[in-house]
């Protein structure tokens, strides 16, 4: 799958976290909505009901996990009278900056060993974390376990 492509798919295709953020719910709570709705059975996969509005992915490595049809899944929510309550460009960058976020760690882990992969690493995630934005980056960092002090790209 190219990158133009790959960003389509992900531009109609949202996780729990993605969708949950939207209408103001984790994705654990999200989870919830869609069994209350019956999209979702009590072990947390589709129901017949949700064909059509989800994507089975199955990754090399790791368990397999659904990505949802945006529109979809808000239309049918909308139908119900459940609104969305936040921005849906939110979501996709609070999920680019959680991604950012455990390179960042991965990089910094690196880069404290000595190699200069982690150096390198750092260095190209710079303009990255200024586009995504130093706030949502540091709160980011936080959700995925950074116990360091804020990142304040001084000197880069």
């Amino acid at each position: 799958m190219g990158k133009k492509s790959k960003k389509k798919f992900r531009s109609d295709w949202r996780t729990l976290t993605e969708l949950g953020s939207e209408f103001g719910k984790s994705a654990i709570a999200f989870g919830k909505m869609l069994k209350e709705q019956g999209l979702r059975d009590a072990n947390g996969d589709p129901t017949q009901a949700a064909n059509g509005l989800f994507q089975k992915i199955v990754p090399n490595q790791g368990k397999p996990y659904y990505l949802w049809n945006h529109k979809g899944v808000v239309s049918f929510f909308q139908s119900k009278g459940i609104n969305p309550t936040g921005d849906a460009a939110d979501a996709l960058k609070d999920t680019e900056a959680r991604k950012l976020a455990r390179s960042y760690m991965e990089a910094q882990k690196l880069d404290d060993e000595g190699s200069k992969l982690g150096y390198m690493m750092l260095c190209e995630m710079v303009d990255d974390i200024r586009k995504i934005g130093l706030d949502r980056f540091n709160t980011a960092l936080k959700s995925v376990g950074y116990k360091g002090e804020p990142v304040t790209l001084e000197g880069w």
